[in-house]
């Protein structure tokens, strides 16, 4: 304990006067009287009451000593040391991704962080708070806030966004954002000191590492494919302990156990499951059911594609574009103007136009051939794709392109700003996009272009109502028509998750993995939500903290405003009770 005003205790000199006083009071000697009758009345409140008066000559003393200390102790205005969290403002970094589901003392890793948060805001004495969600996309939830109440509110708030974090991002953020004596806290539990200490190396960094190493088992691959008319597939489990575990794989399927089986995997190694003779269904989920910390590893979905899709030609095209088809081994179908009946045909469309207005319900390659073609005076560009994997555009020559289609296409292939090849997404169906006729191009003389058809037929060759894999939370634009233009969003368990209008807003994928449904009318959407890879193994390092010098991070003291107050009020309470009692015993 300290004390403000220590001065104060020169009142002693008061204590020692009332001793002193008690000293020098009178003092009576006893006599003998004869009689006793005139003091009648004395004698019985004397007998009757023997304790207040011996009291009044003891208890007096006392609450006017424990009085006077009281008063003497609130005016020298005591303080008590008090650990505060050092920094004039303080910045959260908070990994959300998927790793911090992983089970930890009772609950989990992100729990234990935002616990943790709530510790330090509610040690608070004025300071600014500013929070941050480090997901793939970092986000400032809060910036700059002094008020607790709402600096709590959202610490509670804070929910797992499953996808992989961008700690390196999230920290050029925080030390952007950070001033002159901020500290910044960091809430993860595999950063390491090297890359705090790259981004953050004139800061007050401490880091908060949560978790401990436990028992993982995680589902490294899973997929079915049809061949020979059976449906088969495959599994990947790695034991990522350090002693032998067991596990059961399981296969769903609409809600059906189509495979089971138990397997023994040695500490650190991998066991391959095949699957045969499943069901033909539409999307498949595959199970781990063990006993471990950490459950959004133990599942994937896979969807079962058309391995070798037919592929229709409708109305003219171009014969290069068939004999490519051909000479990748796809089986063509040529189906004049007029005449395609759609029935329940599966396969993969080419056709050649100025409009996708007649484009049947099925994923296609459209040759965007109109009377409005612009001329190419710039080099041709691509971006990173599977679809041009292995396809040379050096000495490519195209004379002209058509005027882009209107909507949210990815382009992978221009000319400057004029986009030569896109994809995206058409009526709820995967769809290519050329924005040249071949006429105008030597691209079919060159090698690389069956390989592009070859890519384009890989790509295309999946499941019709297979809207594909997403990140947990991401967010894409889809091209719509009449047919999907409202989707709901249900799990496995038939629980509508939410709605989406598609024409004015972008779809979104849900942030927990697993496999959903998007229904638009009477029609099924199967797709899946998939971890990212670098979420499949879980560790934990060491918390720690840099550059501490920066900061003096001692115990702070911090007066307590109150205490001379409560002091102060014993002492009156003191005063109140030594005036009853010397009134008592004055009238006894």
């Amino acid at each position: 304990m300290q004390f403000i005003s220590p001065l104060y205790f020169s009142f002693t000199l008061f204590l020692g006067a009332v001793i002193l006083f008690y000293f020098f009071r009178k003092q009576y000697t006893e006599k003998s009287v004869s009689s006793n009758m005139l003091w009648q009345q004395t004698l019985n409140e004397w007998q009757a009451s023997p304790f207040l008066k011996k009291m009044q000559h003891n208890l007096l003393f006392w609450l006017q000593i424990l009085a006077l200390f009281l008063l003497m102790l609130a005016l020298t205005g005591p303080i008590f040391k008090q650990n505060m969290i050092v920094g004039e403002e303080l910045i959260f970094v908070v990994d959300s991704s998927a790793s911090m589901s992983a089970d930890f003392q009772e609950s989990d890793r992100f729990s234990a962080a935002k616990n943790e948060m709530l510790e330090m805001t509610d040690m608070l004495k004025g300071q600014d708070v500013t929070i941050i969600q480090a997901g793939q996309q970092p986000e400032i939830l809060l910036n700059k806030e002094g008020n607790k109440d709402k600096a709590n509110e959202v610490i509670s708030s804070l929910e797992l966004t499953y996808d992989h974090e961008s700690m390196d991002e999230a920290l050029r953020l925080a030390n952007s954002l950070a001033g002159e004596g901020s500290a910044i806290h960091v809430f993860s539990d595999t950063v390491e000191e090297e890359m705090t200490a790259d981004e953050l190396s004139d800061r007050y960094v401490q880091v908060h590492n949560i978790g401990e190493s436990a028992v993982n088992l995680s589902l490294i691959s899973f997929g079915v494919t049809q061949t020979d008319g059976s449906i088969n597939g495959v599994a990947v489990i790695e034991n990522q302990s350090d002693e032998k575990q067991k596990a059961g794989f399981t296969v769903l399927g609409e809600g059906q156990q189509l495979f089971e089986q138990t397997v023994d995997i040695e500490a650190g190694e991998r066991e391959i499951i095949q699957i045969g003779e499943l069901k033909e269904l539409p999307l498949y989920e595959g199970l781990i059911s063990t006993e471990d910390v950490y459950s959004a590893d133990n599942q994937l979905s896979a969807v079962l594609s058309n391995q070798t899709p037919q592929v229709y030609s409708l109305g003219d095209i171009n014969s290069f574009a068939v004999r490519g088809f051909e000479t990748i081994g796809a089986e063509v179908i040529q189906t004049a103007d007029g005449e395609w009946q759609p029935g329940n045909r599966q396969g993969i469309i080419v056709a050649e136009g100025d409009s996708l207005d007649e484009l049947p319900n099925m994923p296609a390659i459209f040759f965007h051939s109109s009377s409005n073609k612009q001329e190419l005076s710039e080099g041709i560009t691509v971006q990173e794709d599977q679809l041009l994997q292995y396809v040379d555009h050096d000495s490519l020559y195209i004379m002209q392109a058509s005027e882009a289609i209107e909507g949210n296409w990815e382009s992978i292939m221009q000319s400057g700003t004029i986009p030569l090849i896109q994809k995206g997404s058409h009526n709820g169906q995967p769809i290519i996009i050329v924005n040249f006729s071949l006429a105008d191009s030597d691209w079919p003389l060159h090698p690389g272009f069956p390989i592009f058809l070859y890519n384009a037929y890989e790509m295309l060759s999946q499941e019709t109502n297979f809207l594909g894999y997403y990140q947990p939370g991401e967010e894409k634009w889809l091209n719509v028509s009449d047919v999907m233009q409202t989707v709901d969003i249900f799990n496995q368990e038939d629980e509508n998750l939410y709605s989406l209008d598609l024409e004015n807003e972008s779809f979104r994928a849900p942030v927990q993995p697993g496999s959903y449904q998007a229904v638009s009318q009477d029609q099924i959407y199967h797709f899946a939500v998939a971890l990212d890879e670098r979420e499949k193994q879980i560790s934990a390092a060491q918390s720690f903290t840099l550059n501490e010098k920066n900061l003096e991070a001692k115990e702070a003291s911090n007066v307590n405003e109150s205490l001379w107050f409560w002091l102060t009020l014993i002492a009156l309470v003191f005063i109140a009770a030594e005036w009853e009692v010397y009134r008592r015993g004055h009238r006894v």
